[in-house]
């Protein structure tokens, strides 16, 4: 059951007008960096529908995907550390740095070790649609788009946005910040694992398919709800 934290008369516009643009990006290089490593924009707009939605982009979201074969890179986490620091240090207790591979500790936490590994890096959504349970939902999305083939998700398992002052946040406004995002990506179907892997998502379970398709009851009682409401 979807929770809305505001009402849904404040909702910019119909969500059924939603649309996930997907954009692949793959550098081109003779020495193979990032051969294994893809990297996928999600835009999301809303569609103009006559005179009646404004339409535009209302955020986008940044996942990567590290292909565990050696016809692309043997090593996956030294593509992510020639992309970015943040990007290799969250994937950091995935990868078995020595021997190449993935950690025993993540064989174990995982239903099969045989496919990649998608990283969901960056959510970004406009504040004008925040509110309405649109976060979960998007996201789920589209990591079910991208994740066929895949031993797991991962993802970041603190806030990543800050206000402009770091220390304006005080040790309880850090915890309940972390709480919520904790209980959004549990809302997904990522479980949290002892350090170091993180939060995890493991495709292949019947518990991650059923909030999969809990998400998008989710988005059709949403959808009732505003047509409820254009109506009244």
């Amino acid at each position: 059951m979807i929770s809305l934290k505001r009402s849904i008369d404040d909702m910019p516009g119909d969500p059924r007008r939603l649309v996930m643009d997907y954009h692949l990006s793959h550098h081109v290089s003779c020495e193979g960096d990032q051969d294994g490593l893809d990297e996928w924009t999600v835009s999301l707009r809303v569609e103009r529908f006559k005179n009646r939605t404004a339409g535009g982009v209302i955020g986008s979201m940044t996942l990567f995907r590290l292909r565990l074969d050696d016809r692309y890179s043997p090593f996956p986490f030294a593509d992510a550390e020639s992309y970015d620091s943040d990007l290799f240090n969250l994937v950091l207790g995935i990868y078995d740095l020595g021997n190449g591979g993935y950690r025993q500790a993540f064989r174990d936490a995982v239903t099969s070790s045989d496919g990649d590994l998608l990283v969901l890096y960056n959510i970004q959504l406009d504040e004008t649609w925040r509110g309405f349970g649109l976060g979960p939902i998007l996201a789920s999305q589209a990591i079910w788009t991208l994740a066929d083939g895949c031993s797991a998700v991962t993802t970041a398992t603190s806030i990543t946005e800050y206000p402009e002052d770091q220390h304006a946040l005080t040790h309880e406004q850090w915890t309940r910040a972390n709480e919520k995002i904790t209980a959004l990506w549990e809302s997904i179907g990522f479980r949290r694992h002892t350090a170091p892997l993180g939060h995890l998502l493991d495709p292949r379970t019947t518990e991650a398919r059923d909030l999969r398709n809990a998400r998008r009851q989710d988005f059709d009682q949403l959808v009732d709800a505003y047509r409820a409401a254009l109506h009244r």
